[in-house]
C-alpha cells in the first residue's frame, strides 16, 4: 500500500499543495486512476486549474495592463511571475503585489519603463482603497494650534497616501484604457513627475505634484517638522513666503483628506 494512504488530511493537502507549487513533481500516489482520466491527467486538472486562478486574479488586479499588453502577452507574463512568485499568502488579495518589481528585473521588461508604471499604479490604487479607515482632521485642528507649537508641528497621514514618480505618462494611460478602452501614445519625460495616490472617502484619487509640493509632502511623510519644512522649500519660495505657502499645503491636504493627526 503506499504511503500516501497512511497520511493524514493535513499531510494530504500538503503534499497537493507542494505539486502545485511545483515542489513536488512526482505526485502521483495523490491521486487515483479512473476509466476516464489517468492519475496525470486528473493532476493537471488541479495543476491548471489553480494557475488559471492565478492568471485571472492578476487579470482582475491589473485591469488596465492587461489591456495594454493584450490577453497573449499578458498571460506569459502571468506565468512567468507565478513560476518566479508562488503564492504564499492566504489571501489572494496580496498575490500581484510584487508584479511591478518583477518587471524591473525582468529581462523582457526592464526596459519597458511605461510597462512597469503602468503595473506600479495600478497596485498604488489598490493599496489605497484597501487601506484602513481613519479619523481626519479638519482645518479648526489647524487653528486650534498656538503660536508656540507650529514650529515643531509634524503630520501623521492617512495610511492610504502614496508618493509615486514616473517617468512616463502611465497614469493618463490607466485613465484612457479604464474609461474609454483606448490606448494612448507613451510620452517619456526628461524628469521624473511626482503623483499623489490617496483615498478621499471611498473614492482613490491621484493628481500630479509639482516639485515643491512634492518635496515638502515627502518630507512630512519622513517626519520631518515644520520648521524643516519651510526651510527646505526657500528653494522655490522668497524666505517670508514659505511660512504661509506650507499653510497652504496643509491646508490643501487637510480637505483633501490626506492627514489624521498633528503631532
Amino acid at each position: 500500500m503506499s504511503s500516501e494512504h497512511n497520511k493524514t488530511l493535513a499531510e494530504l493537502q500538503a503534499s497537493l499543495q507542494d505539486f502545485l507549487l511545483d515542489k513536488n513533481p512526482d505526485a502521483n500516489d495523490l491521486t487515483l486512476e479512473t476509466p476516464a482520466f489517468s492519475r496525470q491527467e486528473r493532476l493537471a486538472i488541479y495543476y491548471n486549474a489553480y494557475r488559471l486562478r492565478l492568471i485571472d486574479t492578476l487579470g482582475n488586479d491589473y485591469p488596465a495592463l492587461k489591456f495594454y499588453l493584450g490577453d497573449d502577452n499578458f498571460e506569459k507574463l502571468a506565468i512567468a511571475f507565478i513560476d518566479a512568485h508562488p503564492s504564499y499568502h492566504h489571501s489572494l488579495r496580496w498575490f500581484g503585489e510584487k508584479l511591478f518589481l518583477f518587471l524591473r528585473d525582468h529581462d523582457t521588461w526592464k526596459e519597458k519603463i511605461h510597462v512597469i508604471e503602468l503595473a506600479e499604479f495600478e497596485w498604488a490604487q489598490i493599496t489605497a482603497f484597501d487601506a484602513a479607515d481613519a479619523y481626519l482632521i479638519t482645518i479648526d485642528d489647524l487653528k486650534s494650534l498656538a503660536p508656540e507649537d507650529w514650529m515643531m508641528l509634524q503630520l501623521k497621514f492617512h495610511t492610504s497616501v502614496q508618493i509615486l514618480n514616473f517617468l512616463s505618462n502611465a497614469p493618463e494611460q490607466w485613465a484612457s484604457i479604464i474609461k474609454n478602452e483606448k490606448i494612448i501614445a507613451t510620452v517619456l519625460s526628461p524628469e521624473v513627475q511626482t503623483w499623489l495616490v490617496w483615498r478621499e472617502e471611498l473614492q482613490v484619487t491621484y493628481r500630479p505634484l509639482d516639485k515643491p509640493e512634492a518635496w515638502a509632502l515627502t518630507a512630512f511623510l519622513a517626519s520631518n517638522k515644520f520648521a524643516d519644512v519651510c526651510e527646505g522649500l526657500c528653494e522655490w519660495f522668497d524666505e517670508e513666503k514659505v511660512p504661509l505657502q506650507t499653510v497652504q499645503y496643509l491646508q490643501q491636504w487637510i480637505q483633501g483628506g490626506l492627514i489624521v493627526k498633528i503631532c
